[in-house]
């Protein structure tokens, strides 16, 4: 694996290290053999070294196949036995109620098997708990719901791993329990028929970062294979499960699973299957959001899912699995004219929560004078819908691990945290709840949610701190950003751009490869979004070309400074390159990250 050397030594706007990948004569011959054999630009090579990617192993990252990565269904825990029970319900055709969380991946999951579940002919009720109502997760209220509409097998997605008292309270009914999740589990597993998440320390190691639509997807795959050696497809229509592709691929990039493995593989072909726009609800929210290009990791993660979530957020939990399930086009449509009315609002309603939290936070900043290791901030007029968003743009801005608590009229707060490279916050949370300093919680290494009494907000916030310090015993490290080369904006052709689109998808843990471009300036800037919260500028650097850079979410941006003051100045640029379609013609532009003084006047 090559090394990398620092390229500022001078801070960045982002205060943040930019770590070059040095190439030596090994990453050459790597470079080399990938141009020759595939033509791939040099430019790019020593990152797909750098991100451990070999000759022996290319092939399956250029061109990852599902059959050469899904494991067996069965060697997952309990996967078998909930398949069998599950079988027994559809050729019996006796209704399954589904209960599935509120976010993206709760839905595609909740979608996916209900569909499947239909085109065997077995009826379906599902329920997604109102995020202001119920909260998080099954309710004894919900599962006794959809028990008495005839159902006595619920499957919970994407939750229920964290769920003893309800689950707990079904065991006095004839009602049996299927838990499909990813999050971590604790020591002792709720009450159920079947557990299946690849988290499981009894389970079949390699899988812990699928999301909770990868692993239905699998399970889907069992339940299939068992309908079928039962002879039930013999006069039925066999369903197609790579139909559900494209819900797998959006369930995985919106729950930011780390892209590697079968995760690429499913958000790989997903993509592929989304191109064919089989899926109206997926189609129409797609048009809603003016995507008149091939579907990418981007337009899942910052354009689809945002408007999915929107329901969930400060609307209607049921509109998201309610689109993708839709088959007729035109309900479809006025679905998606919902959640994108939806979105909008809550565009807003971020803009106004991150004020409140800023101030906050930099309150704390000014009385303690330092930055705390972890940041706990709670109020009373906190919109609960919107403070995971907000959490990660404050993890980003401050780089420490932030939980954003919403708190009620009774004095009950529900919390939302997100988390920095290194602290595995579901893991602390769990450990929080084991000491009774939060009523209930989960999550995994990168986002948890809980719940919280007022007056234990205090207590809980020395425990992350503490438990923080131990784990970065050395401190909060910088944040670094690794760059695959130093580019000039002649470098930057449609060619190159076009290449790493096809070596896609990216995503966590194989993010784009970004370039450094230096000694350029800055022309025609101008904002742009409901609140100028976006920017887009160009830039040249002294050649007869000039390219666009765009740059999102830029008002609480430590960005923001260098365009009150950039005439006449020569900056480095650090940032991702992609194919901008407007108006049927394709341009490349820079998403930037980051910002630094050149040294060259």
């Amino acid at each position: 694996m090559p090394r990398t050397k620092l390229f500022n030594i001078k801070p960045s706007f982002n205060n943040a290290d930019w770590n070059l990948i040095y190439s030596d004569e090994f990453t050459k011959r790597f470079s080399d053999y990938l141009h020759q054999r595939y033509q791939i630009p040099e430019f790019i090579s020593p990152y797909l070294m750098f991100k451990g990617i070999n000759l022996s192993d290319f092939e399956n990252f250029f061109s990852p196949k599902l059959k050469n990565l899904l494991p067996e269904p069965f060697l997952f825990k309990d996967l078998e036995k909930g398949v069998k029970r599950l079988a027994d319900e559809i050729i019996n055709s006796r209704p399954v109620g589904i209960l599935g969380d509120y976010d993206v991946d709760g839905a595609t999951s909740a979608a996916m098997i209900s569909s499947f579940l239909e085109q065997c002919g077995c009826k379906t009720f599902i329920h997604i708990p109102d995020r202001f109502l119920e909260g998080y997760g099954p309710n004894e209220e919900a599962l006794k719901s959809l028990y008495k509409k005839g159902t006595e097998l619920i499957i919970t997605v994407d939750c229920g791993i964290s769920s003893f008292e309800p689950l707990k309270a079904m065991s006095n009914i004839k009602l049996d329990l299927i838990v499909i999740d990813h999050h971590i589990p604790d020591i002792t597993l709720p009450p159920a028929y079947a557990i299946i998440n690849p988290k499981r320390s009894d389970t079949k190691e390699g899988f812990e970062d699928l999301c909770a639509a990868g692993v239905v997807f699998i399970f889907l795959i069992g339940l299939n294979r068992e309908l079928r050696n039962k002879g039930f497809f013999l006069k039925k229509r066999e369903p197609n499960l790579m139909q559900f592709l494209d819900l797998v691929a959006l369930g995985t990039v919106c729950d930011v699973v780390p892209l590697k493995g079968l995760n690429r593989a499913f958000v790989k072909q997903g993509l592929s299957i989304m191109t064919q726009r089989g899926n109206p609800g997926l189609k129409a929210l797609s048009d809603i959001s003016k995507l008149n290009t091939k579907p990418n990791t981007q337009s899942l993660g910052f354009s689809l899912g945002p408007r999915i979530n929107a329901g969930g957020r400060i609307g209607n939990s049921n509109l998201g699995v309610s689109l993708l399930k839709e088959k007729n086009e035109y309900k479809a449509f006025e679905l998606a004219t919902k959640l994108d009315d939806l979105n909008k609002k809550r565009r807003i309603l971020t803009a106004e929560l991150e004020k409140k939290v800023i101030g906050k936070i930099e309150k704390i900043i000014k009385t303690s004078k330092e930055l705390p290791s972890a940041i706990i901030v709670s109020g009373d007029d906190f919109h609960e819908g919107v403070t995971g968003i907000v959490a990660g743009r404050m993890k980003e801005l401050y780089n420490r691990p932030v939980c954003i608590i919403s708190l009620n009229r009774s004095g009950i707060g529900k919390g939302s945290g997100r988390s920095i490279f290194g602290v595995p916050l579901g893991k602390i949370i769990l450990e929080a709840f084991n000491q009774k300093l939060i009523s209930s919680g989960g999550g995994h290494d990168m986002a948890a949610g809980f719940t919280i009494k007022k007056s234990e907000i205090g207590s809980f916030n020395d425990y992350i701190n503490q438990k923080v310090n131990e784990i970065l015993n050395f401190g909060i490290p910088r944040i670094s950003y690794i760059a695959t080369s130093v580019i000039p904006i002649s470098a930057c052709t449609y060619e190159l751009a076009n290449w790493l689109q096809t070596l896609g998808p990216w995503g966590s843990e194989m993010e784009e490869p970004k370039f450094i471009i230096p000694n350029g300036k800055i022309s025609s800037f101008r904002r742009f979004g409901i609140n100028n919260e976006h920017a887009s500028f160009y830039i040249n650097d002294g050649s007869s070309k000039k390219l666009k850079v765009k740059k999102f979410n830029l008002l609480n941006s430590s960005l923001n400074i260098v365009f009150n003051d950039y005439e006449n100045k020569v900056f480095n640029f650090l940032g991702s390159l992609s194919i901008d379609t407007w108006n049927n013609s394709n341009s490349v532009e820079l998403m930037l990250d980051d910002i630094i003084y050149s040294d060259v006047t």
